[in-house]
């Protein structure tokens, strides 16, 4: 297990660690074209994972300038803005990045807002199908930043911590049925959909946020 101690400080914290470990991958890619191409991916992620910035004037230029400085200036891409000269940094604005908007960024702020969603349906099983509905894509958020896979007790925290303790599920039944568990046979099967189906309520959500 790597501990907080025994960890590289972060060069822009505001990003969190996944972001830098993305990063530092892409940089031991040997083919510059797949390295920019990933480069690319890894800056409208960013830009994702802070959707409060959308208004700030230049921020694809900042976000790529955010992507230099946490290579430490060693990302060898073809940067579609000059790469930022490291003494011209000194004293520019940095991005406002407003505190605890997004408690889990590796899973990003529309995971809040369908857990805020699902604490309010009343029905029990309607609620519970959207619950694993919500640890699906917390998996596979997961997974696009880490090789390893999460556990199912992590998730199933993080759920209850984001939902104040109003949302929980059984970890037996998610280890025995493997809910969490995106398997594209089984999920186009008739019987599969009647009995994991997302809830109602969540499929109006999403197209609302859409």
């Amino acid at each position: 297990m790597e501990y907080n101690t025994t960890r590289e400080k972060l060069v822009l914290r505001e990003y969190g660690r996944n972001f830098h470990k993305l990063i530092e991958h892409v940089k031991k890619i040997k083919e510059k074209e797949k390295r920019t191409d990933l480069s690319k991916l890894i800056v409208k992620l960013m830009n994702m994972a802070h959707p409060e910035l959308k208004n700030q004037n230049e921020i694809e230029q900042k976000l790529w300038d955010d992507l230099h400085i946490m290579s430490n200036f060693e990302l060898d891409v073809n940067s579609p803005y000059p790469i930022p000269e490291v003494d011209k940094l000194k004293g520019i604005e940095r991005l406002e990045y407003p505190k605890n908007v997004i408690r889990f960024r590796h899973y990003g702020k529309k995971i809040e807002l369908l857990i805020e969603e699902a604490c309010k349906i009343k029905d029990s099983k309607e609620k519970e199908s959207a619950i694993i509905h919500i640890g699906k894509i917390m998996k596979s958020f997961f997974g696009m930043w880490n090789k390893e896979t999460i556990d199912n007790k992590v998730i199933i925290d993080n759920i209850k911590e984001l939902s104040n303790g109003k949302l929980d599920i059984d970890i037996k039944k998610v280890e025995e049925l493997n809910l969490f568990y995106k398997n594209t046979r089984e999920r186009g099967s008739k019987s599969y959909q009647r009995k994991f189906s997302r809830p109602k309520t969540m499929k109006s959500f999403r197209r609302r946020r859409t």
